[in-house]
Order: C-alpha cells, then structure tokens, then sequence
C-alpha cells in the first residue's frame, strides 16, 4: 500500500544516491552512470535512483545528485565527477543540486521548525508528493484563499505544513533525537516532545495568529541580514529597527515600522551586504 501511494504521488525530482570506500571507489561508480544517464527517459531516472538506492553499501564517501530530469542529472553527475578529478573532497551545492562528504560518525537528526517568514504560501513539494500530507492539511483545514502573509493565516497554516512534513518523514522511517523552533516553531517542537496533540496545535496556533492580528496596529516588517550583529547595530543606527534574532554568526534579523525596516535594508545593500524582507505581516519580536 505504501509503495503504491508512493507512485501515485506527483514527483518533482529524484535522489540519485552514491558511496565508495573511498574517492577513487566512488569515481568508478560514476563511469558508467555517465554514459547511461543522458540516454534515460524521464520515467527511467526514478528506475535508475531506486535502483541506487538498493546499491547502496554503507561506504564512507558519498554522494547525492538531485535532479529533475535526465538532462539535469547528466549535468550534475559530470559536475561531481569533475570535483573529484580536481581532488574535491567535500561539495555542498543546493543551485547544481551536487552533494559529497564523508561519513565520520553516526548520524545524529535534529528537527528545526519554522516559524513565520518561512515558504512562499503555496502548495508545497512534499503535499503534492505524499497523499499522507494532503490528509493532514485536510484534517487541520487551515485558512485557505486568503491572505497568506497574515499572521492569523500564517500560522495555522505553517503549522500545518510542519505537521504534514512530521507525518511524511515518519511514514519514511526517520527519527530525530531532539527538536527546537524558531518562534511559532516552538509549538511544533513542544508537540514533537509529546506536550500536545496535533489538534491541540493546529488550535494553539490559530488562537495565537488572532490574538496577535488584533493586538497589534500592523504597519509593521522584519529583514534578514547577512551580517553579523554587530555589523547590524552599525547598519540600524539612529533608525526605529530592533535586533529581532540572532541566528547565527552572519544572519541577523531586524524588527520594526515598515519604512525603517526598508531603509536599514537600502543600507546594507549600498554595503554590499544582502538584506532579505521577511514574509510576514507585523513586527514581531520588537
């Protein structure tokens, strides 16, 4: 039965999956892929990455291409052959969709769920994919057709799409060993460690996107910057923004009226420095 859902599902792209003893081992296997792979159809390239997948011995040095047709898996996999010729050892690109690295330790999973700014407001991959998804929005009947970004929309809705992920990747056989949250994500994190049910989350987080609507006068905005806190402060002097977070050593997000928001944002473009407006519909955490 799941094999079947699995199929039925619309797929965007296929994992192709590779390990060697060691680089030379792992180039080997590559010899062949690259010749067989640009003659593929495109229904041959899901054969191909589960036949892969079953090939797999455990060896130390892998490697991940991901690609949506064979087209795009021919570039990418002549793309890692390339890295390793060059004596690559370590590759890490979402934008070829090309991934190499060596296994050191047992892997160890951790869960971040997302708050508000995340995704795009729509269908996303993993609920196009997964019937199981589709039944978890379809449970929690999140707001739909209205405004994505506001926040009393926003935050069932995320929610919901951290649930449908939790319900895929168990359906899946993956477990993490512990989780944590951005914001809104905290819930999700709190539900994970068995404090709540999925209903109880779906309402926690739907009460919570009113209350807020309704208590703030709106107006409000945040950006992420690629900088570090300190470069931030110097960036926001003398504006109305407030460092909001901390989320990393380089990415620093403000917080504050739309208008400051936006001129800190000019600022450290005129620096060089990316600055991203966050999707959401007030300033939170100022």
């Amino acid at each position: 039965e799941r094999t079947t859902r699995l199929v039925a599902g619309r797929q965007d792209a296929e994992l192709l999956l590779l390990d060697g003893a060691d680089p030379a081992a792992l180039r080997a296997e590559l010899g062949p892929l690259l010749d067989l792979v640009p003659r593929l159809a495109q229904a041959e390239l899901a054969d191909l990455a589960g036949t892969l997948a079953e090939r797999l011995s455990g060896a130390p040095v892998r490697a991940a291409v991901v690609a949506t047709s064979p087209d795009d898996a021919a570039r990418a996999l002549e793309r890692l052959a390339a890295l390793l010729d060059s004596g690559a050892r370590e590759a890490f690109s979402a934008a070829e969709g090309v991934f190499l690295g060596r296994a050191r330790t047992a892997p160890r999973i951790v869960y971040l769920f997302p708050g508000q700014g995340s995704g795009h407001g729509a269908v996303g991959a993993i609920r196009r994919r997964f019937a199981t998804a589709e039944e978890v929005f379809g449970a929690a009947g999140p707001p739909a057709g209205a405004d994505q970004v506001a926040t009393e929309v926003a935050q069932p809705r995320i929610v919901t799409g951290s649930l449908a992920a939790l319900r895929v990747l168990d359906g899946l056989g993956i477990r993490a060993g512990a989780a944590v949250g951005h914001s809104l994500g905290e819930l999700t994190a709190l539900h994970w460690a068995g404090a709540m049910s999925e209903e109880q989350l779906v309402r926690l987080a739907t009460v919570r996107g009113r209350v807020m609507a309704r208590a703030s006068l709106g107006g409000g905005a945040m950006a992420g910057l690629a900088a570090t806190p300190e470069r931030t402060a110097r960036l926001s002097d003398g504006s109305d923004v407030v460092v909001a977070g901390y989320n990393g050593p380089r990415q620093t997000v403000v917080s504050g009226p739309a208008g400051a928001v936006d001129e800190v944002c000019r600022r450290a473009a005129a620096e060089g420095v990316t600055a991203t407006r966050l999707r959401v519909s007030h300033a939170f955490h100022s």
